[in-house]
């Protein structure tokens, strides 16, 4: 019964999941959540987990369910309304957005290693090594699960324990437990992991199908599940143990810009030997996020837009292009506009997340309604606030 959702490529495909996630945001913002929550962290633990971890796995399970395949699962939403929507998520979460912030976030860390490298010589090196990457598309899954993850993870173990054991405590906080949970809940939008649900569940799914030609679509589908509830379950205790520790450290991170928390915190417990460890961390991090963002951008470039007048290859090239390009707006200029985009659109793909499920699960049709009436709700909310 056990090998029906675990086996070895389960859990490959479960710390590629993980790892796809965990990139530049989830390094930053859990962080910054223990910061504002001080002593009522529990509490913004909560509404983390809430957006950041539950809301997520709404998606990959209603991916998951549509056996890979994300065109059907917003085909509800009509065919063109469909395909701009896939486009712009993937063009936030791609090179206009989240793999740019990755090259920024993985050049704050290099930094403290080599303060001299300059920025441009960074961002060039890092796109020609996601490049490499992504170059063949069936290794991608393997080579993140099999090589980076193990390596990000140990690192990642290895701070969260340190920073347990070193000697600090929470500062009281003058937020009440509602205001904690809030700051949690909305700070979860930000790692947009429910957008990234969407398209990563669907590469663990091909990669599960391309291994195991032999099994049927019920197995298929059941490890699938397994591969979510681990990558799933490896992102939620990170995330307890990276807002714990911004908490417990609050005192020490006193205006430290926000991608340098960690190193502050391990500094704090290892002294200069932090510097090499947390490099390694946030690189690795932004690497293997990067690389299947750029890689699922490029594919819907390549298949979708130019309908394949360009190939996967050439379309790689561009998508490294464009992020080369953004990321050097800075991570302050990307992160205000993609949480402005976040606090709209989020609730909407959360209320089709739910009703694609139920029309699965109970043939209830009600998918186009539910998005399009919350994202026109939002926007009003949106628009009130701005003029009010």
């Amino acid at each position: 019964m056990f090998e029906k959702f675990f086996n070895k490529k389960v859990f490959i495909a479960g710390f590629a999941m993980f790892a796809m996630f965990f990139g530049s945001g989830n390094l930053v913002f859990p962080l910054y959540i223990g910061t504002q929550a001080l002593d009522a962290y529990g509490y913004a633990m909560l509404g983390l987990l809430i957006t950041a971890v539950l809301v997520p796995f709404l998606g990959l399970f209603g991916i998951i369910l549509y056996d890979g395949d994300r065109d059907t699962y917003f085909s509800c939403l009509g065919k063109w309304p469909a395909l701009v929507l896939i486009f712009v998520m993937l063009s936030l979460m791609g090179p206009f957005g989240v793999a740019a912030r990755c090259i920024i976030v993985a050049y704050g860390a290099a930094h403290w290693l080599y303060p001299s490298l300059p920025f441009i010589y960074f961002s060039i090196g890092f796109s020609v090594l996601t490049g490499l990457i992504v170059w063949k598309r069936r290794h991608i899954v393997n080579v993140i699960g099999s090589f980076l993850t193990p390596i990000l993870l140990t690192g990642i173990v290895l701070l969260i324990a340190l920073g347990i054991w070193g000697d600090s405590s929470a500062p009281i906080s003058e937020a009440s437990h509602l205001e904690a949970f809030k700051i949690g809940l909305f700070q979860g939008y930000q790692t947009m992991d429910l957008l990234a649900a969407f398209f990563f569940s669907a590469t663990a799914v091909h990669y599960l199908q391309a291994q195991m030609k032999e099994s049927n679509a019920l197995s298929i589908e059941r490890m699938s599940f397994g591969a979510s509830f681990i990558g799933a379950g490896l992102l939620g205790l990170v995330y307890v143990g990276f807002v714990y520790l911004g908490a417990e450290y609050a005192v020490y991170l006193q205006d430290t810009p926000p991608d340098q928390l960690l190193l502050v915190i391990a500094s704090h417990n290892i002294g200069e030997l932090s510097v090499p460890l947390v490099s390694v961390v946030f690189v690795m991090a932004c690497l293997t996020t990067c690389a299947i963002l750029v890689s699922l951008f490029a594919e819907f470039l390549s298949e979708h837009i130019t309908q394949n007048k360009i190939s996967r290859h050439p379309a790689a090239i561009i998508t490294l292009l464009i992020t080369f390009s953004m990321s050097m707006l800075g991570f302050s200029g990307i992160t205000v506009w993609l949480g402005a985009m976040m606090e709209i659109a989020y609730p909407a793909l959360i209320a089709l997340a739910i009703a694609n499920i139920a029309k699965k699960l109970w043939n209830l049709n009600f998918s186009r309604t539910a998005f399009t009436s919350v994202l026109a709700t939002a926007i009003a909310w949106e628009l009130y606030k701005k003029f009010s």
